[in-house]
C-alpha cells in the first residue's frame, strides 16, 4: 500500500479500537484471560498473517512500477498477478486454522472478507487485464468502483476485533491488522 493508504487503514483501526473500548458486553475486557485453545489459535494466526503480509513491501513497489508513470501494461499484469497470489494466499493462510469455539464467529468473519479479497483480486486482474490506469489515482478509482474500500475496511474490522480479542486475554499476538 502507498503511504496514504495505510495512514487511512491506521486511522480506521485506531477509531475501530477506540469504538471497541467502550463496549460493555464484557467479551475482551482487559484482564480476561483466555483458554488454551484460544491462545493455540492466536499463536497459529499472527505467524501465519505475518508471512503473508511480508508480501506486501513487494506489491508496493509493484504498485509504484504499474502506475506512478503512464499506464504501463506489463507492470499492471505482473502487480495483479502479485495481489491475487497475495489475496489467496492470507485467505489460504486464515482457513486452514481451527478457531475455538469462542472466536468462531470472528474467525469466521476474517475468513468471509478474505474471501472477498480474493474476489477483488480477481474483478482487479480482470480490470488490469483490459487497460492499465495512467495514474495511482486513477488505479484508486478503480479499486473503489470494485470495492475495494469498503471489503479493506471489512478485513481490517475483523482482524482488529480478533486482535483485541487476544490483547485483552493477555496474550502477546501481533496480528499486524495495520499492514
Amino acid at each position: 500500500m502507498k503511504t496514504s493508504a495505510a495512514a487511512w487503514l491506521a486511522l480506521a483501526g485506531v477509531l475501530l479500537a477506540l469504538a471497541a473500548c467502550g463496549d460493555d458486553d464484557g467479551a475482551g475486557a482487559p484482564g480476561e484471560t483466555i483458554s488454551a485453545e484460544e491462545a493455540a489459535y492466536f499463536e497459529g494466526l499472527a505467524p501465519a498473517l505475518q508471512a503473508v503480509n511480508d508480501q506486501l513491501e513487494d506489491l508496493d513497489d509493484l504498485r509504484a512500477d504499474a502506475f506512478a508513470d503512464g499506464p504501463n501494461q506489463p507492470a499492471a499484469d505482473a502487480y495483479a498477478t502479485a495481489y491475487e497470489t497475495f489475496a489467496t494466499r492470507r485467505l489460504a493462510a486464515i482457513e486452514v486454522l481451527a478457531p475455538s469455539e469462542s472466536v468462531a464467529d470472528e474467525h469466521a468473519a476474517l475468513v468471509s472478507a478474505a474471501n472477498d479479497g480474493v474476489l477483488l483480486a480477481a474483478d482487479l486482474r480482470a480490470e488490469l487485464s483490459e487497460s492499465a490506469p495512467g495514474s495511482d489515482t486513477a488505479f484508486r478509482e478503480l479499486f473503489g468502483r470494485l470495492d475495494g474500500a469498503t471489503i479493506a475496511s471489512r478485513y481490517l474490522n475483523a482482524c482488529t476485533t480478533l486482535q483485541m480479542r487476544a490483547t485483552s486475554g493477555g496474550l502477546n499476538a501481533n496480528l499486524q491488522c495495520l499492514l
